[in-house]
């Protein structure tokens, strides 16, 4: 039996008792989102005067070509992803060419340095590396400079994790973000981990290293505690879940509770924790709604309309979805579209089916959807809060964001749900192997890429037509007045495979958003 619709009756009220608490608390906690009323007479339209700036850089030394959701992550905060060259990453990084690009760039009109320790390190010998970031924190000793290092229980892990740490003891990084790879519940992976644990706590620098149980986002989940760091903004996130069983579910390569997971997630993207006080109701800045696992259509029906309310009395509201079936996923986003809410949410990930995608497995939940949801909620949120003294650049962080999260929805949900079972079985038609593409890559890419442009155009579309075109976002300004840009166009969509694997994808499209005018504030 489906273990997500499965339950007691005892279990059912149980359930029902906690959504009617949490309604009316939710309910309660929307009295701190009023809904705003505006003047029914806009100014005249007005002409922006484009600058042709951001208002600040980001440089990112990534671990792969898989960049085009970060670089609009980075858009919606109004900076620039500076990246290297693709020859200095393609086929293999060119470690010692990477370190000379990096000095030869102008640091000082860059908010801060991104960089994966694998890449760096990968071709060149350590010592020189090591020496190259050092002359780097030297010419530049106030500039933000974040590293990331996959842990597994091999002996290269361990070495890039300790050149890490050393790195962060010295001062040489600010900050270091340790990506969990292998599940904690296999004995190499707990004495790597429990090792490194007991180093950063003898060097004393817990609050400069973190651990993370999603290895494929560190980059994004840096890029906004980078953005937070600039804009000195901690968003107040409070998590809600659509079950209980759910919330302290432990599937995950770090095998903790779910809701611990996503409290220390909240932290590491610059977020805080609300405040509970039983006398007064918490301020809230973000609503993390969580689709999780185990929850049964009536908890999933509850779970929505406290999503509706809050969003109606103007919550800014992100969701994931965390459930493992791709029936499960259909059913919430249906309820989602019905309400006409995709253009509505701060942010929007969905984690992917294990197994093979063409079959309704459940497999192991994934964790990495929350990171980036979280990641595009506080960036919105931070370049909002500090940004919209300036009409233009107001402009350009809705246009991104409009971009980024309709590109979540066509990845997260319409490719990996939809398309990506039928181009599976499509390459096997054409005695390809979906999860070796460089296998005869030219015609193999070219004809996947093809084919998931034919399936996924079509739906774009219809989802652009359906919850996106002509809709309008209200941007408050310093001014008072808010600020009206409305969408228009769905203009082209890009399909690249950058991996071997059918399974990573970059979907980029090009959206069209124009300024209708300024709406005064009501006296």
């Amino acid at each position: 039996m489906n273990t997500e619709r499965h339950n007691s009756t005892v279990g059912n009220r149980r359930y029902s008792s906690l959504f009617f608490c949490v309604l009316s608390g939710l309910l309660l906690l929307a009295i701190l989102f009023p809904a705003s009323r505006f003047a029914q007479r806009k100014r005249p339209l007005l002409q922006i005067a484009t600058k042709n700036y951001f208002a600040g850089k980001i440089v990112l030394i990534p671990r792969d070509d898989q960049f085009l959701q970060l670089r609009l992550l980075a858009q919606v905060a109004d900076q620039d992803l500076v990246l290297p060259p693709s020859r200095l990453l393609d086929p293999t990084p060119q470690a010692d060419k990477l370190i000379e690009w990096a000095k030869s760039l102008n640091l000082t009109e860059t908010n801060g340095v991104i960089l994966s320790l694998e890449t760096i390190a990968a071709t060149a010998q350590e010592a020189p590396v090591v020496q190259a970031l050092k002359e780097l924190r030297a010419q530049q000793p106030k500039l933000p400079l974040y590293g990331f290092v996959s842990l597994d229980a091999s002996a290269t892990s361990r070495q890039f994790c300790q050149t890490g740490l050393e790195l962060v003891a010295d001062g040489t990084l600010s900050f270091l973000l340790i990506e969990q790879v292998e599940s904690l519940s296999e004995k190499p992976a707990q004495i790597a981990r429990a090792r490194l644990i007991g180093e950063i706590a003898s060097r004393q620098i817990e609050d400069r290293v973190a651990f993370d149980d999603a290895p494929d986002e560190a980059a994004t989940t840096l890029v906004a505690r980078l953005v937070t760091r600039r804009y000195n903004q901690s968003p107040r996130i409070l998590a809600v879940y659509s079950s209980k069983m759910g919330q302290i579910s432990t599937e995950s390569r770090d095998t903790i509770a779910l809701n611990q997971s996503i409290n220390a997630k909240i932290k590491l993207v610059g977020g805080t924790l609300p405040v509970q006080d039983s006398e007064t109701p918490p301020a809230i800045d973000i609503l993390l709604f969580i689709h999780a696992a185990q929850t049964t259509e009536e908890q999933r029906t509850a779970f929505t309309k406290v999503l509706v309310k809050t969003i109606e009395r103007g919550g800014r509201i992100a969701v994931v979805d965390l459930s493992r079936t791709k029936a499960a996923k259909e059913a919430f986003l249906s309820e989602l579209r019905n309400q006409k809410l995709l253009d509505k949410l701060a942010a929007y990930a969905s984690s992917e089916l294990a197994g093979d995608a063409a079959s309704n497995s459940t497999g192991n939940l994934t964790r990495e959807a929350a990171s980036r949801a979280l990641a595009q909620a506080v960036t919105l949120f931070t370049s909002l809060k500090s940004l919209r003294n300036d009409l233009d650049r107001v402009f350009r962080i809705d246009r991104a964001q409009v971009a980024l999260i309709f590109s979540r929805y066509l990845q997260d949900w319409a490719y990996h749900l939809t398309v990506r079972p039928k181009l599976d079985a499509y390459l096997r038609e054409q005695k390809a192997d979906p999860n070796n593409l460089s296998d005869n890559p030219d015609a193999a890419v070219d004809r996947a890429e093809k084919f998931t442009f034919d399936q996924l155009q079509p739906i774009a579309q219809q989802l652009f037509d359906e919850q996106f075109r002509r809709n309008t976002h209200a941007v408050l300004l310093n001014s008072g007045g808010r600020a009206e840009f409305r969408i228009s166009l769905l203009q082209r969509l890009q399909i690249r495979f950058t991996t071997p694997k059918a399974s990573r994808v970059e979907i980029k499209q090009v959206i069209h958003t124009y300024y209708e005018g300024i709406v005064p504030m009501t006296k």
